[in-house]
């Protein structure tokens, strides 16, 4: 089983969510936790507050670093101008490119957009830039794709906001994640929905 893989074509909320509906034993714990924080007890309710907090922005556009499916399905907006846009890496080979686009959500209009493009209109009143990954005491960590994303998108004069998907309170790197060095307009706390 590779977690990473399975991240990088649906999220690590849909991840995390499917972890949290097969039974945990310590063999599954650990075989995640080599690649990966496994995610605790209160994700699945943070699953429908995060998108509930995006909501609150009130933006018609959400550009997605990573394939957040669990948030997307949940953060249906009512009105045609709302759209979700997952970015595509450059990298990302044909066929997990096709899983991915048989598995979007089909309650909102959600859209794939190939690296290095620009969703166009999207403005800083429209529109907000999604990074996912997992703290590690105060350091937001991404994996390799995304941090590459970030320093792409970096130019946008509006919100970039960080949703860890696991909070650790150690700074704890896995192997092939990076800190993401970047100002993020917020980063997201449960304390926040």
């Amino acid at each position: 089983m590779d977690i990473l893989k399975t991240v990088k074509e649906i999220g690590f909320f849909e991840t995390g969510y499917n972890l949290t509906q097969v039974p945990k034993t310590d063999s599954l714990i650990r075989r995640i936790e080599r690649d990966m924080p496994f995610p605790g007890e209160s994700f699945v309710s943070e699953i429908s507050a995060i998108p509930e907090y995006l909501k609150s922005l009130g933006k018609s556009k959400y550009l997605f670093l990573t394939p957040e499916i669990a948030l997307i399905e949940r953060l249906s907006i009512p009105g045609p101008e709302a759209e979700a846009i997952i970015v595509i890496p450059s990298d990302m080979d044909g066929e997990s490119v096709e899983r991915l686009s048989n598995n979007l959500p089909s309650n909102m209009t959600v859209s794939l957009l190939q690296e290095p493009c620009f969703p166009d209109p999207f403005l800083p009143y429209n529109g907000v830039i999604v990074a996912c990954g997992y703290m590690a005491g105060s350091r937001p960590m991404v994996l390799q794709e995304t941090y590459r994303l970030i320093n792409h998108y970096c130019d946008f004069h509006g919100q970039m906001i960080f949703i860890p998907y696991v909070t650790l309170p150690n700074a704890v790197r896995y192997y092939g994640w990076l800190e993401a060095n970047y100002s993020f307009s917020t980063i997201w706390r449960q304390e926040n929905d």
